[in-house]
């Protein structure tokens, strides 16, 4: 009979012991960072909200310090000259040293059997390099589908163009072609780091016409107006030049931009020499 207090009161002494240290872990959790956490749990639970306190506006501390001194600043004239008006220029792209063999390389890397890099049959000077292809047509066996590509350049490494004409007449090989124009296409693109020109890939691969043009250089696919299932991809430099692109192109050609100087074919320039008093 007399151990049944006892039990209670252990329980009762343990039960406080715990609280006690329970509570004052929690209230040290709550109570740290300047009660910061305790705010938290209150407005999670709806017992506090945020205020903002405006603080009030102080007074403008004098500066202490040592004075600059007055002084002359010279201001160049041309900063107060009014702009000069069809002088401004372009961002320009220009396919010059972009190296048309380079893209045949890599063309055939793609899987285009391409000729070699030679002169052409009409302009020794213009290099080229192409590849054909063809697919029969069961029903008209005459009237075959066709795809033909040349890539021009020039042998200091410049490019010219790249053009590609595609001639459908069967079903059967419309995918395999449209899918080679895209390929060309995406050639060129990473060829000459243009990517944005990948943004016709879709189009091409579709049989989709299109026209992008960007900063001087023309990715157009467009079908002929001769018959159906003919199409063309032309790869180029734009054509006319913006008068802002053509005075940018022309800075960077000094025959161009300045034709009087002696090594452009201008006057011989003459130093009349002072004579030397002695």
């Amino acid at each position: 009979m007399e151990q049944k207090p006892r039990k209670r009161y252990g329980a009762l002494i343990f039960s406080l012991v715990f609280l006690a240290i329970a509570g004052g872990i929690v209230a040290t959790v709550l109570l740290a960072n300047d009660r910061r956490n305790l705010r938290v749990v209150l407005r999670q639970i709806g017992y506090e909200t945020r205020t903002m306190v405006i603080p009030k506006p102080g007074a403008l501390e004098a500066f202490k310090g040592k004075r600059i001194s007055s002084g002359t600043v010279h201001i160049p004239g041309q900063m107060f000259l009014p702009p000069v008006i069809n002088r401004d220029s372009a961002f320009l792209r220009t396919l010059e040293k972009k190296d048309g063999e380079g893209l045949c390389v890599e063309l055939r890397k793609q899987g285009f059997d391409m000729t070699p890099w030679e002169g052409g049959a009409f302009a020794r000077s213009v290099l080229e390099c192409s590849y054909e292809a063809s697919r029969p047509n069961a029903t008209k066996p005459d009237d075959p589908s066709t795809f033909f590509m040349m890539i021009k350049g020039s042998a200091e490494g410049d490019l010219f163009s790249a053009r590609a004409k595609i001639v459908i007449t069967s079903f059967d090989a419309q995918a395999e072609f449209a899918k080679r124009g895209a390929d060309v296409l995406k050639a060129f693109a990473l060829h000459t780091r243009w990517l944005d020109l990948g943004d016709g890939l879709s189009k091409v691969a579709s049989l989709q016409p299109f026209t992008l043009s960007s900063h001087g250089i023309t990715a157009r696919f467009q079908p002929e107006f001769s018959g159906p299932g003919r199409y063309n991809l032309i790869l180029a430099p734009s054509s006319p030049l913006t008068a802002a692109q053509q005075r940018t192109r022309d800075y960077f050609e000094r025959k161009r931009y300045w034709p009087l100087l002696p090594e452009h074919g201008g006057p011989k320039v003459v130093v009349k020499e002072e004579p030397v008093e002695g």
